[in-house]
């Protein structure tokens, strides 16, 4: 018996026994606010799409013919903070589980095809009239790359400049109405390339050797191990670690399509894929110096306790390093578990293969990098998108200017809104340990989804 013939019923069996754990879930919690007329977050229906589990959220009233969809790319969503505050809200919700456990396993067309069928499955529910993606961190990058296949077909995808082009499996992807994108990423490529260690002598980082004058946690760079406060590294320096996370992501990036050419052309050690680990990638500096990527160059409405629907002004973070919900740090650095992927040659190719030439952080912007270069980029993805936008940025976390960059990118679309969230982390919640230059933070996460809400009713 060949292997394929039993891991189908494998595969099936131990998808229908997540499904009936699911099924024993207690049905989510989250508060909301007087303010809103809340209501009990129903069980989820245990869907099975294709490989995927997701949870189905019926809504109530006026809000329930929305219908939204959550996923992310190694993350289970069905009970995620997002799924449940929309849900409190009266609207329908498909929130589902990722197939993938681990960043390095990643297919980011696959991904494309589970929110297909998402998609797809929310327009056959009675009652649902409109389907809009909500995509929080890496959700949003793929939310944005989907809706942008989906509206301008596979060309967009397999275009000359990606490094690791669609096939044909993405053609005819179903359109969704709308899009959300919280908090999201730039893309997965430039996540992990603006997270490799500058300082080790190896491009895949499978190394302890390193060089001290680009070693990001040495302190006579201007590393503070304080994370209640910020590192200051020097013009000079920021400059050059950049300069070395390009280089060393470039040397990746031609190791990969060096192999994937060995194993099309039969030359491989396999005939498939092959390993292709990598290491010390747990060193943003920006998480450190909390000078870079620090405010906006525009005005756009900031969420306060005062001003619920956002004043307008310039928009300054007011994250500290301790603020990160990922780690960037010596230990996670330095330790295989803490920070090591086990990518094979066409998953790496798939999600972190990116060209950054003149790569080059400053307070107001990322420079030097060819977004066009990877699927994964929502910069680039975000241009193919002419449905409504809403981006919305938490200013306790790091994305306050890719999320400008973003917006402004977004030049199809001719109904698109920002709005930034005063004092939330990642997560939503409150900042506990940012300074409050503007006053106390209120509840940030009840915050976040009224104006969530209120934009869904608005366009919907």
């Amino acid at each position: 018996m060949s292997k394929n013939t039993y891991r189908l019923p494998l595969r099936m069996t131990m998808l229908a026994l997540v499904a009936s754990l699911v099924a024993l879930f207690p049905a989510a919690r989250s508060s909301v606010p007087s303010s809103v007329e809340a209501q009990a977050t129903p069980p989820a229906t245990v869907v099975l799409l294709h490989q995927v589990i997701a949870g189905l959220y019926q809504g109530s009233g006026a809000n329930a013919s929305t219908a939204v969809f959550l996923i992310h790319e190694t993350s289970d969503f069905i009970n995620a903070t997002p799924c449940v505050q929309l849900v409190q809200r009266g609207f329908t919700a498909l929130c589902a589980k990722s197939q993938f456990t681990q960043s390095a396993e990643v297919d980011w067309n696959q991904i494309a095809l589970d929110v297909s069928y998402g998609v797809s499955y929310l327009r056959s529910v009675p009652g649902v009239q409109h389907v809009v993606l909500v995509g929080w961190s890496g959700g949003g990058a793929i939310m944005a790359y989907y809706q942008n296949v989906a509206e301008n077909g596979v060309a967009t995808c397999q275009a000359p400049a990606r490094l690791d082009p669609c096939d044909n499996s993405l053609a005819g992807l179903p359109r969704a109405d709308g899009v959300v994108m919280l908090d999201a990423i730039p893309g997965l490529a430039f996540s992990n390339m603006s997270a490799w260690d500058a300082s080790v002598n190896r491009p895949d980082g499978l190394t302890s050797h390193q060089n001290p004058s680009l070693y990001l946690f040495n302190p006579a760079n201007g590393y503070n191990s304080n994370q209640n406060q910020s590192s200051s590294y020097s013009r000079n320096f920021i400059d050059r670690y950049t300069q070395a996370q390009a280089e060393r992501e470039s040397n990746l990036v031609i190791a990969a399509l060096q192999a994937r050419q060995d194993i099309t052309s039969g030359h491989g050690d396999f005939t498939d894929d092959m390993p292709f680990p990598v290491g010390h990638d747990a060193a943003r500096i920006w998480q450190q110096d909390t000078s870079l990527l620090a405010h906006t160059k525009g005005q756009y409405p900031l969420i306060t306790p005062t001003s619920p629907n956002g004043a307008v002004q310039a928009i300054d973070s007011v994250r500290v390093p301790a603020a990160s919900v990922i780690p960037s740090s010596p230990e996670a650095n330095n330790s295989w578990a803490g920070s090591g992927k086990n990518f094979t040659v066409n998953t790496f190719l798939s999600t972190s293969a990116i060209q950054a030439p003149n790569y080059r952080l400053t307070a107001d912007s990322i420079e030097g990098v060819d977004w066009n270069s990877s699927n994964t980029a929502t910069v680039s993805n975000v241009r193919g998108i002419s449905v409504p936008i809403l981006m919305m940025s938490m200013t306790a976390h790091y994305w306050v200017v890719p999320t400008e960059m973003y917006y402004q990118a977004a030049t199809k679309s001719h109904d698109k809104t920002l709005a930034y969230v005063y004092g939330a982390i990642h997560t939503f919640t409150p900042c506990t340990v940012c300074p409050t230059p503007l006053g106390p933070f209120g509840d940030t996460v009840a915050e976040t989804f009224n104006y969530v809400a209120s934009w869904l009713q608005a366009k919907f």
